[in-house]
């Protein structure tokens, strides 16, 4: 860079010199969510449930029945894992998979309220042929990246939506309010219809 002097533009004077140039500072470039019949769309459900809400101050009362839609996720064993409020209570389960037009009946084979997860089977067995099981993962650490999937507002096609874990802490499930469990939360768009879709 040249001095400017009284007379005009002068090199550096003796001992001076021009300031190194700075350096970059590289950015991290944040991976990219599967894109669509990735790994992903290939281990994902729709579940419709057919379920009546019980009145536990007159039992005898019997409910209307109720329709509501969640998602679950293909693991080991030709099972499917979901969320225990997806299926509570229910007493028709069907699921889909991404792409297929066919409705398939399903059971529930555990459930597990207290920390709101359950494993539902479907009998078919070609539902399972070329479904990919997923691997539950390690815990995420803080402000690492994650991805939701699911089917919110009860669309029919796969939704994924991108955010950071906010949080990790232990909390009460709403879902039965009864034990502390592991609570992860993310700032990842959740909606009614994501419940059961892994992240």
């Amino acid at each position: 860079m040249e001095q400017q002097g009284p007379r005009g533009p002068q090199a550096p004077g003796p001992g001076r010199s021009n300031p190194p140039a700075q350096e970059a500072i590289p950015v991290p470039v944040p991976i990219a969510p599967p894109k669509p019949n990735g790994p992903i769309q290939k281990s994902l459900v729709r579940i419709t449930a057919t379920s009546v809400e019980p009145d536990y101050k007159a039992p005898w009362n019997a409910g209307a029945l109720e329709r509501g839609v969640g998602a679950g996720f293909v693991i080991s064993g030709n099972r499917i894992m979901t969320n225990a409020h997806v299926v509570a209570n229910s007493r028709y389960l069907t699921v889909e998979r991404d792409g297929d037009p066919n409705k398939y009946p399903a059971k529930v084979q555990f459930i597990a309220n207290d920390c709101d997860l359950a494993v539902i089977k479907v009998s078919a067995p070609d539902f399972f042929k070329n479904m990919l099981p997923l691997q539950l993962g390690a815990i995420p650490s803080l402000e690492s990246t994650v991805s939701a999937y699911g089917y919110p507002i009860g669309g029919e096609r796969m939704s994924v939506t991108t955010g950071i874990v906010s949080r990790i802490d232990f909390q009460l499930y709403t879902h039965s309010s009864v034990d502390q469990h592991l609570a992860i939360q993310i700032s990842a768009q959740i909606n009614p219809g994501n419940s059961g879709g892994p992240v």
